[in-house]
């Protein structure tokens, strides 16, 4: 085989690759945005996944002011149309033990619907000790 004949297989190759991932490809998405409070306060630096019973989770970070927006994938922003389990948890992976109760992360209780138009999802968390 020829380098040119390679090179056009290879550049066939790569077309393919790249543009097989197509939006016929994703599951319905929706936006989904909100605030997370803990005893009413903003929650800071934290993760917020959904993750539907199949198919991709979605995560976004809390702000300053405990807002965040849901990312499906690098630049595609919203969550897969359908229910979730909602976990909150710290921003970096390395923090081995949560600031706030398991009920949130590791032992979530939370449970969300996405529907298919934009999404308000707040969370407004409360210590269960403090109840």
């Amino acid at each position: 085989m020829t380098t040119t004949r390679f090179s056009a297989y290879a550049t066939c190759f790569l077309l393919v690759l790249v543009c097989g991932y197509s939006r016929s490809d994703r599951p319905p998405l929706a936006p989904v945005a909100g605030t997370v409070t803990l005893d009413g306060q903003p929650l800071a630096k934290r993760a917020v996944t959904f993750r539907p019973a199949e198919g991709r989770a979605s995560r976004g970070f809390t702000d300053e002011e405990g807002h965040y927006e849901l990312i499906y994938i690098r630049d595609i922003r919203g969550a897969k149309v359908g229910s979730h389990t909602v976990t909150i948890s710290s921003r970096r992976e390395t923090v081995t033990e949560e600031m706030f109760p398991e009920i949130y992360n590791k032992q979530t209780t939370l449970t969300e619907e996405v529907d298919g138009r934009k999404n308000v999802i707040n969370f407004d968390l409360e210590t269960p000790w403090k109840k």
